[in-house]
């Protein structure tokens, strides 16, 4: 409402994200607020911007915090701040204004407040006021929650608005689990009020509503453009942006295909997209031969956190470090994994434990006792025709890791991922990322392991500024979604196919800051010297 009026300010620089465009208008035309919560879902972009526009917070009880919960946050804070805190206009409910005052709501009578309604008055949308006793000048109203059926449903709208009446009066009073759960009914809205069927954009237009969901900030909007390489990724991006838009999440996601992992990645380096993503050490070489840039990665498990590459030993084992484990039995994630080969190899290689002339070969001589790293025989993975047989001498049944372990390995290379397969009472995590080596539980991967590993991660050609527009969108999506799977589930499988867009075992969505992407190169570049990168 306040954009639709020239006095306030344009937010059309497209130098920043939308985000910062409003909080940016917001504070040249207030001269003091109290607007809490996350800014940013990005904790160093969410700090500058309450940095920046810190005239948003000086109304707050907390003005340095600037977050919830707040006196004067919410709508009975905002009311309150209007009355006693230095406000002079609230944006609040109908509701809480009646409550604030004492004022009867429905069928609920008045009651006492030291709050004299007398001295406020409704701020209507013509500039005129109106008493608070009186009926109120409304912005816009958000329209109650409903049933939406088909078109063909209209001949059986009649007895079907009765049975749906007669088992709402019916969940009413005993407040089943199909009330809420299927009808996605509650004892306020029980049955559907109005006797003729209205189309969903123009009830929501009755409320003025669509113009708060869609509005925009001037042409040409901006646009967040994600390449994808399938059809169903296609698919799921697309219902993903309209979801995210629904939700006020700007920018707007784009989706544009391409027929392969390099083509998105050359789209992005071309301009034609914003990002593409990548999986394990293709991070580096994507960065590298296109360059591009990390901008943000999932994450997993209930901490949130990277996948690392872990060792994996017996409780009853002496191994402690990496020197104990030469002339031992290996075992080991899949041939071209992270955590199955790179990150062993890289470490023993950067400890010069091996040679890097005939990297397989000497991995093979190092675990000398017979190892397994399945697919290690297969001629695409040994170019250079090593003599890999010492790799391949434990690999039975389905050639995992684990069975491996279970059949006298000494050592098992998987990700943290993996942990969850394995008996925590019986295995415990080789720490060779410490120097002093030792032993600890699967618990505390983060901090004993080999390496942490790249997770799934999208690139970008822009710089950082504009990164913080570019990853707003998506990460504000993951934010929303994080305990509202329900509404849409961005991990989940899509029409039953597995890690569309983003992995199914992802838990969240981060910025890359703290991911090593230097130490991901070095280990690429030491890879490729071995002709398995």
């Amino acid at each position: 409402m306040l954009m639709k009026r020239a006095v306030f300010p344009k937010m059309n620089d497209h130098s920043i994200s939308p985000k910062e465009n409003e909080l940016k208008a917001l504070s040249t035309f207030f001269t003091q607020s109290c607007i809490v919560g996350q800014w940013s879902p990005d904790p160093k972009t969410n700090s500058a911007w309450k940095s920046q526009y810190n005239q948003l917070c000086a109304l707050c009880e907390h003005p340095e915090k600037c977050d919830y919960p707040d006196v004067y946050s919410g709508y009975t804070g905002a009311l309150r701040c209007l009355a006693h805190h230095g406000g002079q206009v609230a944006f609040t409910k109908v509701i809480f204004v009646r409550k604030f005052f004492g004022l009867p709501v429905g069928t609920t009578p008045a009651s006492e407040s030291p709050e004299n309604p007398d001295e406020f008055a409704y701020l209507c949308v013509d500039g005129s006021k109106v008493p608070i006793r009186g009926k109120p000048c409304t912005w816009a109203a958000r329209p109650w929650q409903g049933l939406i059926g088909h078109q063909d449903v209209l001949a059986k709208l009649s007895p079907l608005r009765e049975k749906i009446k007669q088992l709402a009066d019916a969940g009413t009073s005993s407040k089943p689990d199909w009330f809420l759960n299927v009808l996605g009914l509650s004892e306020k809205i029980h049955h559907v009020a109005d006797n003729i069927p209205i189309k969903p954009a123009d009830y929501l237009k009755k409320a003025n509503y669509t113009e708060v969901i869609e509005r925009g900030h001037g042409p040409p909007e901006p646009v967040v453009r994600l390449c994808v390489t399938t059809y169903l990724a296609l698919e799921k991006c697309r219902l993903m942006s309209v979801f995210a838009f629904s939700r006020d999440i700007r920018p707007k996601i784009d989706c544009v295909q391409e027929e392969s992992e390099d083509a998105c990645l050359k789209s992005v380096q071309d301009n034609g997209s914003d990002l593409a993503a990548v999986d394990d050490m293709r991070v580096a070489s994507a960065s590298k031969k296109y360059n591009l840039h990390p901008v943000f990665h999932e994450v997993y498990g209930a901490a949130k956190t990277p996948n690392y590459a872990v060792a994996v030993v017996r409780k009853d084992s002496s191994v402690n470090k990496i020197e104990d484990l030469r002339g031992k039995r290996s075992c080991h994630n899949s041939f071209g994994s992270f955590s199955g080969l790179a990150a062993p190899l890289f470490y023993l290689i950067n400890k010069k434990l091996i040679n890097s002339d005939q990297c397989v070969k000497n991995l093979g001589d190092f675990f000398s006792g017979g190892s397994c790293l399945p697919g290690v025989d297969k001629p695409e993975n040994n170019p250079r025709g090593e003599d890999v047989s010492n790799m391949k001498k434990r690999c039975s049944g389905d050639g995992s890791a684990l069975q491996c372990l279970q059949n006298n390995g000494d050592v098992a290379f998987v990700s943290s991922a993996d942990l969850s397969k394995f008996d925590a009472s019986q295995y415990e995590l080789l720490c060779l990322n410490r120097e002093s080596g030792g032993r600890d539980t699967f618990t505390n991967f983060a901090t004993c392991n080999v390496a942490m590993a790249p997770s799934r991660t999208w690139l970008s050609a822009k710089d950082f500024l504009s990164d913080v527009s570019i990853a707003h969108a998506p990460l504000s999506l993951a934010e929303l979604l994080d305990t509202r799977s329900d509404l849409f589930n961005i991990y989940g499988e899509f029409y039953k196919n597995n890690n569309v867009l983003f992995n199914n075992a992802a838990k969240g969505l981060v910025t890359t800051e703290k991911m090593d992407f230097e130490k991901f190169k070095s280990i690429h570049d030491v890879l490729n010297t071995c002709g398995v990168a």
